[in-house]
């Protein structure tokens, strides 16, 4: 079973590698600079384990709300990604990098606190038509 649930952040980037030229940035990144901009986040995470038979859920969607609040939420809304996030000082915020960064934190603190179910998927959605998916392999 799965249960998924969906937040949203706003944050500031910038994809501008300071060791190369302003034609290859350009060329890499296209039409950015090194001032960077932000986007409106749409999050979705998916958990998958069996449904407890004396709570009758996966987990509590409360327990889920406030892993996405202290593992993800705090440490990006409203932040630049680059100045703010340690890990984005030395590595580009690409998606798949944020979708990565993500990714591990929410496993981790799930496996970590013990949870009876396991991250399934991540969808980061940065645009309407632009999103990054992480599907965790199937258990054997």
């Amino acid at each position: 079973m799965r249960l998924s649930r969906t937040i949203h952040f706003n944050s500031g980037r910038s994809l501008w590698r300071k060791d190369w030229s302003e034609e290859k940035n350009g060329s890499v990144y296209g039409d950015q600079s090194p001032h960077g901009y932000g986007h409106n986040f749409a999050l979705e995470v998916s958990v998958e384990g069996p449904i407890d038979p004396e709570s009758e859920m996966v987990v509590n969607l409360t327990d889920l709300d406030q892993i996405l609040k202290e593992e993800v939420d705090a440490p990006l809304d409203h932040r630049n990604l680059n100045r703010d996030v340690p890990e984005f000082a030395t590595t580009a915020p690409t998606a798949e990098n944020l979708a990565v960064w993500i990714w591990r934190r929410v496993a981790t603190r799930i496996q970590r606190d013990g949870w009876p179910c396991r991250l399934a998927s991540l969808r980061l959605r940065l645009t309407p038509d632009f999103a990054v998916e992480i599907e965790a392999p199937v258990e054997e």
